[in-house]
């Protein structure tokens, strides 16, 4: 399906309601639709939705990626901010683990450890690393905002830096941030909190960020600008 020259994915599936996404790199759109929708349904219901959708398509493509990973020797990655090598040490008396050493993360498997497995063990130790992060930031911005939590976490995700669902209290963070320099987590940390007060980006919620947190729209550009 096309819209306003835009290509949209369209699935039809046994849910109640029409569901809109974009997802990074290239800010490929998928709509999941109840399989009773006509076409001309769900393109209204993307007109409606049209704003949000071109200010998405807008964020997730200026996201910038490195290379597919291949997690071998030499290769570069990011953490918190800060550029590493990668350093597989294969040794089959080894225990599975993961340590920065100067500019290198070291990586310890055993010989046929798989490319798979070695990426499972890495983003299984970004957990490690980034979770301490976010709970300190939660904990601040809990304080400053006057809001609470009640459960957040840490996983991959397609489309977004983290998500709030204001009527539960829930929040993700996406695993990548791991990544991004310190400054971009709190704002991401913020960002979502922020939610908890106003559910949309509107003008409220806009100066409620900017009054606690200024120049967040710079951080927000560093944010996207950062290799993942």
């Amino acid at each position: 399906m096309v819209v306003n020259g835009v290509d949209i994915e369209v699935e039809r599936k046994p849910i109640k309601n029409l569901h809109l996404a974009v997802y990074p790199p290239d800010g490929r759109v998928h709509v999941s639709a109840p399989q009773s929708y006509t076409d001309e349904q769900i393109k209204l219901f993307v007109l409606k939705k049209w704003i949000w959708l071109v200010q998405k398509r807008k964020e997730t493509t200026s996201y910038t990626f490195q290379n597919e990973r291949e997690y071998v020797s030499g290769e570069a990655h990011y953490c918190k901010g800060e550029l590493y090598r990668l350093k597989v040490i294969r040794d089959n008396t080894c225990t599975f683990h993961v340590e920065i050493q100067g500019d290198y993360i070291n990586v310890y498997v055993y010989e046929r450890t798989t490319k798979e497995n070695i990426a499972n063990i890495l983003w299984n130790w970004y957990k490690e690393q980034i979770t301490p992060t976010i709970e300190l930031y939660v904990a601040k911005w809990e304080n400053i905002l006057g809001v609470k939590v009640a459960e957040w976490t840490v996983q991959q995700m397609q489309s977004s830096w983290g998500k709030c669902h204001k009527d539960t209290g829930k929040i993700m963070f996406n695993l990548q941030l791991a990544k991004k320099p310190l400054n971009c987590i709190e704002y991401v940390v913020a960002h979502e909190l922020t939610h908890l007060i106003e559910q949309n980006h509107t003008d409220k919620f806009r100066h409620i960020l900017g009054t606690y947190l200024p120049g967040w729209q710079k951080i927000k550009e560093q944010l996207n600008e950062f290799p993942l």
